[in-house]
């Protein structure tokens, strides 16, 4: 039985995974796409997304000593499920909480994707979106969003099919995985010729700081989507530390 359940498919997931193997400590790790799963030994990974009942339904089958939720920062919905689950279950869980960084004063920060797309609808020019797939139906609402909106995105294939489907052109989506760094920011910022970055405060792990300092570079406007409320979290570092009690 694994003593440790991880939903992850960002960074901090990954380096719990590694904290486990290193440690003995056999665990899930639940992840949405096969991007983010991980080979390591005493890793047994789960690749699909879970609905609530199925977040629950596999909770308590496999009954953990304990749930990690390393999600996006911004998978609010995701970590709610999470959260419902392990108190159905009856199941100890570690939230963690990303570090946001320093967000700069020049950007223009948005909490609802309806305002965002207000603001938008008052602009003109070409917008670089790195909001991930997730966001694409979003940003249909903005007008001509065909010839004014380059969608990066990673290169999942339902994702991409998610895009073409919605009417997005194919020449105007990149496909990469990311974090990118600021010359590569900036070389993909200058070839769609865009003046707006849309982006969400990703943190370090992320890339936040290099796409801030690329859209800085060539006068871009940074419109920001700002992170949900996410109560009750830790650090990384006190995460692993709670696994040290779960040790072989």
């Amino acid at each position: 039985m694994p003593k440790a359940l991880i939903f992850g498919g960002t960074t901090e997931g990954r380096l719990l995974c590694e904290a486990c193997s290193a440690r003995g400590i056999n665990a899930i790790y639940c992840v949405a796409t096969e991007l983010g799963a991980v080979l390591l030994p005493g890793i047994t990974p789960r690749i699909g997304r879970l609905d609530s009942l199925a977040m629950t339904a596999l909770i308590q089958q496999e009954r953990p000593a304990l749930v990690l939720d390393a999600t996006h920062p911004y998978a609010a919905e995701v970590s709610a499920n999470i959260r419902a689950s392990c108190m159905e279950a009856g199941v100890a869980l570690v939230r963690i909480l990303r570090d946001e960084g320093e967000v700069t004063k020049d950007c223009l920060s948005f909490s609802t994707h309806t305002d965002l797309i207000a603001w938008l609808e008052k602009t003109s020019g070409a917008i670089f979106v790195a909001t991930g797939a997730k966001e694409a139906a979003i940003f249909t609402g903005l007008s001509g969003f065909q010839e004014r909106i380059w969608f990066r995105m990673l290169p999942d294939i339902l994702g991409l099919k998610n895009c073409l489907d919605l009417g997005y052109s194919a020449a105007r989506i990149m496909c990469m995985q990311g974090p990118f760094s600021r010359d590569l920011n900036r070389a993909m910022f200058a070839a769609a010729a865009a003046s707006i970055l849309v982006t969400k405060n990703s943190g370090a792990p992320g890339g936040f700081a290099e796409k801030l300092e690329a859209a800085r570079d060539l006068g871009m406007h940074v419109a920001l989507l700002t992170r949900p409320p996410d109560p009750g979290g830790v650090p990384l570092e006190r995460a692993i530390a709670e696994l040290e009690g779960l040790g072989s």
